[in-house]
């Protein structure tokens, strides 16, 4: 059975001005900014993450300073997707060692990979890091044999369109009772903002309005300016 429910926040990953570092002081105010406004949960290294940018050592250390910063007193699910399912199994492990309450996975989205390595993938994530497992076929990869093949793995559980999600992400979906929702993670935005853009761009945009200080998207993305992004809405 999946425990986990409520609306969690994907979190922006704060970096220091020049974007060469997480900024670990950034990611402590974010986190009690969140926690002040009643979240229920957060989201870790997803899409509003910008997971892609960043090294598996950066991952695992958002991880270790987020959880710091609750203190254990919020649910953290982690995103473990990677091209490899021997860098997935790392990523998850150090979640489960970090108190995280689960991970998602992607299927591996660059790459020839046949149904039954798509599946295989998600059990040996699912046996070895001792976590349920949410699987997030964000593009379409997976056949509903391999669909259902993957329902019956012990402990995986399949995510679907959240409420409001055109589409379904690591930011963006729903699982039971559980919903990550971009719009969870920052106040009076509107489903929008976030379609058609990158999702971290608008994000740390318009978390400037809150006074916090997340720092730039990685490139090649680019900063979206406030004016854009409010003369679109």
């Amino acid at each position: 059975m999946f425990e986990l429910a409520g609306r969690m926040t994907p979190l922006v990953t704060p970096f220091t001005d020049d974007g060469a570092s997480i900024g670990e002081v950034r990611i402590a105010r974010l986190v009690r900014f969140y926690a002040e406004r009643g979240a229920e949960g957060f989201a870790i290294a997803t899409d509003t993450g910008e997971f892609t940018t960043l090294t598996f050592a950066e991952r695992k250390q958002v991880v270790e300073w987020v959880q710091r910063s609750c203190q254990g007193s919020l649910p953290l699910v982690v995103n473990a997707s990677t091209l490899a399912t021997s860098s997935s199994l790392d990523i998850a492990q150090h979640a489960a060692r970090h108190e995280a309450r689960a991970v998602l996975l992607m299927p591996p989205y660059y790459g020839q990979f046949s149904q039954a390595e798509h599946v295989e993938h998600v059990r040996v994530v699912s046996a070895y890091s001792k976590l349920p497992v949410v699987v997030v076929d964000a593009q379409e990869l997976l056949q509903e044999d391999a669909k259902t093949n993957i329902s019956h793995i012990p402990n995986v559980h399949m995510a679907w369109n959240a409420p409001n999600a055109p589409f379904v992400a690591t930011d963006w979906f729903r699982c039971y009772s559980l919903i990550v929702d971009p719009l969870a993670g920052v106040p009076g935005s509107t489903e929008a903002d976030f379609v058609l853009r990158n999702r971290a761009a608008v994000a740390k945009t318009l978390l400037l309005d809150s006074d916090l200080e997340v720092g730039k998207p990685r490139m090649p993305v680019q900063p979206i300016p406030y004016r854009e992004i409010r003369s679109a809405a």
